[in-house]
């Protein structure tokens, strides 16, 4: 099944509260999540350098990518799909133009946490390439990374 979708920016009025009920619902139930306000999960999506949603060509918003551009590695923040467009290989696609992004803006790593009880990301993500980081056993997630060049 392809799915056909397109991609915009964040806009904060229009789109915050969704992306709040999106992270919530999907991602809410893990350890790094836990603790998070509502206050402190906009907060820190404005520093993330870009926020992107996909979106159906009516508009309909599917879900979203987020990361943080710092000296050479371009940081993964999230990654949220609603959940009836799981599994059917958009996180995949989007991951590739990600990668094609950074290495067209000479970074050149790529990383991202994953939380240890997500096993569905970390295969993933294991799949396109990533490898885990030696973090401490009491962290709630595990770092990945992909070198680019």
């Amino acid at each position: 099944m392809i799915i056909k979708l397109n991609f915009r920016n964040r806009i904060r009025k229009k789109d915050n509260r969704y992306l709040l009920r999106l992270i919530r619902r999907n991602l809410g139930h893990y350890p790094s999540a836990q603790g998070l306000s509502n206050k402190r999960i906009l907060e820190l999506m404005d520093e993330y350098t870009r926020v992107i949603l996909f979106t159906t060509p009516s508009g309909e918003r599917v879900g979203f990518l987020s990361w943080t551009e710092k000296e050479n590695i371009l940081f993964l923040e999230l990654c949220v799909l609603e959940e009836r467009y799981q599994g059917k290989g958009i996180a995949t696609s989007y991951l590739k133009r990600l990668e094609k992004y950074a290495l067209g803006r000479k970074f050149n790593t790529l990383q991202f946490y994953v939380d240890k009880q997500n096993n569905e990301a970390y295969e993933l993500y294991k799949r396109f390439g990533f490898y885990p980081i030696p973090t401490p056993p009491q962290a709630p997630t595990i770092l990945m990374e992909k070198k680019l060049l």
